[in-house]
């Protein structure tokens, strides 16, 4: 017993020891100045946009073959619209660091801005080859496949993401796209639906099920969506022009106007925004508005079915009877405004 209780007595020793020993006092460190060139590269690597931009430039001048910096660099040019500078530096540093499926992901996106689908392409697939795990990549690629008309590979594509991640709503929301493109429309519908149920203030998703709806002719339905998709984005040129459509398939054409003129407000030259519109007021009567509508969808590149310009003439070019007067001449003929 005496061996325990002295045992016990020198564990609480110095366990009172422990927690209030001798304090030693550290010397206090001086902070050193850091490296101008690390300051520079965290300037690049983590700020936004054009604060970003000329310390990546100054890194480079310093230390020409840092992978990062160009990635980074070269991704921000795509970004801001100087694509060649953009896709300059993205090639090299996949020379510095190949087979890096985020460096090949980005490179493909700035190929794309520039027009050149075949190069994103093959850079999203050599992506996914380095991963095929890389979301990113493959979002794109089932994308651009669908561009491209190749509608089958883009679904495979995209099904194949969402077997990957089921909760992505933007691959809920692009393959509702390519089952419309497919023609199927009511898979179209039911993707869309879960795109906005994972990502409720998702303008974008909200008019492309609202567009899916109206083509389904579930217009009531459509017009919910689109009237929220305007209120969560209320500068959203397409879904405003999407409500004109849901609301003139509702034969509401006062509304369909006002929608049709909003969506105008935002983006002037929309052609067909002002070729619907111009037919909706031919037929409310009010001929010298849709004519000026008319004449501008026709500037836009917008060519009018033969029903819409027959309709034109027999609404607001109709003869006016002759106004009578003294001499009993009728005087020339004038169309009706």
């Amino acid at each position: 017993m005496t061996a325990i209780r002295n045992a016990l007595c020198l564990c609480l020793v110095l366990g009172i020891g422990g927690c209030g020993g001798v304090e030693v006092k550290e010397e206090k460190k001086q902070p050193s100045a850091e490296d101008p060139l690390l300051s520079l590269r965290r300037a690049c690597l983590e700020q936004e946009g054009e604060n970003a931009v000329p310390a990546c430039r100054k890194v480079l001048r310093l230390h020409p073959d840092d992978c990062a910096v160009e990635h980074r660099l070269g991704w921000l040019l795509g970004q801001q619209g100087e694509i060649p500078e953009g896709i300059a530096h993205l090639r090299k540093a996949d020379k510095l660091h190949p087979g890096d499926p985020g460096i090949l992901c980005h490179l493909g996106m700035t190929l794309e801005k520039r027009g050149d689908r075949q190069g994103a392409l093959d850079s999203y697939q050599q992506a996914l080859e380095a991963d095929p795990k890389h979301k990113e990549a493959r979002l794109c690629l089932g994308i651009l496949l669908r561009k491209t008309g190749k509608k089958d590979e883009s679904e495979k594509e995209l099904r194949n993401l969402l077997q990957q991640d089921p909760e992505m709503a933007t691959g809920w929301a692009q393959l509702s796209l390519t089952l419309a493109r497919l023609g199927r429309l009511e898979e179209a519908i039911e993707a869309g639906s879960k795109a906005v149920k994972l990502k409720p203030e998702d303008a974008n998703a909200r008019s492309n099920l609202g567009l899916f709806l109206t083509e389904a002719g579930r217009t009531d339905e459509a017009v919910e969506e689109l009237v929220r998709a305007v209120e969560i984005e209320p500068e959203n040129s397409t879904a405003l022009y999407n409500l004109g459509l849901a609301y003139t398939k509702a034969d509401a054409l006062e509304e369909a106007a006002r929608a049709y003129l909003g969506a105008l407000g935002r983006r002037e030259s929309f052609p067909q925004a002002h070729h619907n519109l111009a037919v909706i007021l031919i037929g409310l009567g009010i001929c010298q508005e849709s004519k000026r509508h008319l004449d501008r969808s026709h500037e836009l590149g917008v060519k009018s079915a033969p029903i819409v310009l027959k309709q034109y003439q027999a609404i607001c070019e109709k003869p006016q009877e002759p106004a009578d007067n003294e001499a009993g001449d009728g005087g020339e003929k004038q169309p009706a405004d």
